[in-house]
């Protein structure tokens, strides 16, 4: 048992390592092109704010603010997209039999947590160096939103990917899903803006709760008007665990 482990283990940190390869290999900017692409995405709505005269609420900086939209979000819908084109763009490594495609998601999960991690690291170094204020409230929250997005983004990719084995026309439908997401996850607004019956369905999204939670953690005296951890991590849970019966039932059918 613990020698499958170790092998398995193996295979998806050799995954990781051509995941990577393939992404930023090529590239003269390497890595450091997931850092430009962040930075460009909050720089056109900080620009927005700015030349609107907007200012973020709950006390943080308007970088700060956009960075925890920006960062969750594009682990979420990154974890999502690239978890369902995981098999159709390895179909070769599926002849190997260790290599299966839960490895394949597995493996684009930790790269898209890890180059969203590293480049939020990387901004708010920049900043804090520029001089902007810094503060966390709350490390628990901190962590929790790290580690719980990518969960929630593997557990709906694994959903979506097994679906579109039975009905190809979800891999159309989800890009559509994904783009009102973005309007409605919070990311450049906060949900305290809204009135109570307009918030409470937008917090049905727990992309939204995580940004909210993050968000809190990341600024002084600003509560959430209401974010469940037991909802949260229900929905990582279920969605895990649907994603991975359905993933199996899927992997059967492709091999008939």
């Amino acid at each position: 048992m613990s020698s499958g482990w170790i092998v398995q283990g193996r295979v998806i940190m050799a995954l990781i390592l051509r995941e990577v390869h393939t992404l930023y290999g090529s590239s003269r900017l390497g890595y450091l092109w997931a850092v430009i692409q962040t930075m460009f995405g909050i720089g056109i709505f900080w620009g927005i704010r700015e030349i609107a005269g907007a200012r973020a609420p709950h006390g943080m900086s308007v970088l700060m603010f956009l960075l925890a939209g920006f960062g969750l979000w594009a682990t979420f819908s990154e974890t999502l997209t690239k978890c369902m084109s995981a098999v159709s763009g390895n179909k070769a490594l599926l002849t190997f039999p260790q290599v299966t495609p839960l490895d394949l998601m597995l493996s684009r999960t930790v790269v898209v947590w890890g180059t969203q991690l590293s480049s939020g690291c990387v901004i708010t170094g920049i900043a804090a160096f520029c001089g902007t204020s810094l503060y966390v409230s709350d490390w628990t929250g901190l962590f929790a939103a790290f580690l719980l997005t990518p969960l929630l983004g593997l557990g709906c990719g694994m959903l979506c990917a097994s679906l579109a084995v039975f009905w190809p026309t979800l891999e159309k439908i989800v890009p559509m899903i994904l783009r009102i997401l973005f309007f409605a996850s919070g990311i450049f607004f906060s949900v305290s803006m809204f009135p109570k019956n307009i918030a409470d369905i937008l917090l049905l999204n727990p992309v939204m709760q995580l940004i909210e939670l993050l968000r809190q953690s990341l600024s002084r005296g600003y509560v959430a008007p209401t974010y469940d951890y037991l909802y949260i991590v229900a929905f990582c849970v279920v969605s895990l665990c649907l994603g991975g019966l359905l993933e199996r039932y899927a992997r059967k059918r492709a091999e008939q």
